[in-house]
């Protein structure tokens, strides 16, 4: 619509972005991949990763050996010799019987849950960028609707009009031309202010995805969401969502700390190897001997660590029903909405988008004729890019909203492995 119109005040920014753009133009998956390899959030799951796989091998150590000295002098005071001598020397090593696999179990449930955390980060990322991507949409639309808007008024504006015979068939007024001044004057404020907000939402999107502003070049156009997945669909692959799946791991988790509470009711056993120089009828001799180094429980230590422990466990399983309940709730809303907005825009364009643009160049034939008046030139002119700009936004709704649908179906679009590999590189 109105492709004839273009402001070169406008413009000129633009073609040079538009040269730049011939080497890319960023799309919704491209620009996911792209956040997703250069996002803090993903390296900082990344390092925690790392940190859960040494977990699982601190887990399954056992505790270091000790080794204890004695030195005395009462080997000289029994021979008379005098002095002091090392008579004592116990290597011992604690035990730990079941509490290590148990300890390992619990690590490796961790672990698990962090790679699911790392992909709910991921998730967390692309709705952000598949946000600041769609209103980067919205303000080129924006902008380019208020050049030609602006194009327009200045053709409106020209002095009186002549056809093809050279003879004038309408003049301007005096008071016609100042209602054009300020219709061309709205259209220029209107013009700079969405060039404003473009070059905001395009300096927030390159800074999300750590680019320089002339790299990012144009996004793809703002069309109607043309399709949207069955519920029933939407449901199956919630079952896998990554929060749920990190939270399930928690629960794993939570669960074996209760196995380590019942292994830990007492310190580890110690076995020792003690030997002993001593004074006998023959002289110095050495003596050797096994110690075992058990804890006596007199306190009932045992059922409180399980009851606090099983009580923890309790929590992560009430924390992973309301996160169940929330996102059926969160997704079923999304998807009510996202229908509505569909349908609204389809009809809106329909009977209100279309009438406005046939009324518009209607009316601008008419007046320029002398059939009609200027105030119904500019209730023309206002009526359709009123409309344009609320369709506009409706395509920018119903885009918001599918992103928030894919958010709590737990869709993602981008290899997370892939750019968690890139994130881990660029984060050495």
């Amino acid at each position: 619509m109105f492709t004839e119109y273009i402001r070169p005040l406008f413009v000129a920014p633009l073609m040079m972005i538009t040269t730049q753009a011939a080497a890319q133009q960023w799309t919704l998956e491209s620009s996911v991949q792209q956040a997703l390899s250069t996002a803090p959030e993903l390296k900082e799951s990344i390092a925690e990763i790392g940190a859960r796989r040494a977990d699982i091998e601190l887990s399954g150590m056992w505790p270091d050996p000790s080794v204890e000295f004695l030195v005395d002098n009462k080997l000289g005071k029994d021979d008379g010799s005098g002095g002091f001598d090392l008579t004592d020397v116990k290597i011992s090593q604690p035990i730990p019987l079941s509490r290590t696999k148990h300890q390992q179990s619990v690590a490796e449930a961790n672990l698990k849950a962090t790679l699911y955390s790392r992909d709910y980060q991921a998730l967390l990322v692309q709705n952000r960028v598949s946000k600041v991507f769609h209103q980067l949409q919205l303000a080129s639309a924006e902008l380019s609707l208020a050049e030609k808007r602006l194009q327009l008024a200045d053709e409106l504006g020209s002095q009186s009009r002549k056809n093809a015979q050279g003879v004038i068939v309408r003049y301007l007024t005096p008071l016609e031309k100042m209602r054009m001044t300020i219709i061309r004057e709205k259209a220029h404020q209107a013009a700079s202010s969405a060039e404003g907000k473009y070059k905001e939402a395009l300096n927030e999107f390159a800074k999300l995805l750590v680019v320089e502003p002339d790299q990012t070049a144009t996004v793809s156009e703002l069309k109607p969401v043309d399709s949207i997945p069955e519920l029933s669909d939407l449901f199956k692959l919630q079952d896998g969502h990554a929060q749920l799946s990190s939270q399930q791991q928690q629960l794993v988790a939570a669960t074996h700390e209760i196995d380590v509470a019942r292994s830990s009711q007492m310190e580890d056993p110690t076995i020792s190897l003690v030997r002993t120089r001593d004074t006998f009828s023959g002289g110095r001799d050495e003596v050797y001997g096994i110690m075992f180094n058990i804890q006596i429980p007199l306190h009932d230590r045992k059922s409180a660590a399980v009851g606090k422990a099983g009580y923890m466990a309790s929590q992560q399983r009430i924390e992973l029903e309301r996160m169940k309940r929330d996102l059926h709730i969160n997704l079923k809303r999304s998807y009510t909405h996202l229908h509505h907005l569909v349908a609204q825009a389809a009809d809106y364009r329909e009977k209100v988008l279309a009438p406005a643009k046939s009324m518009l160049d209607l009316t601008r034939k008419g007046f320029s004729s002398g059939e009609l008046n200027m105030l119904t030139l500019v209730d023309a002119n206002n009526t359709y890019f009123e409309a344009r700009l609320s369709y506009l936004d409706l395509l920018y709704q119903a885009w918001v909203e599918l992103a928030d649908l894919r958010m709590y179906a737990g869709q993602l679009i981008a290899d997370v492995d892939a750019q968690a590999v890139s994130a881990s590189a660029g984060g050495q």
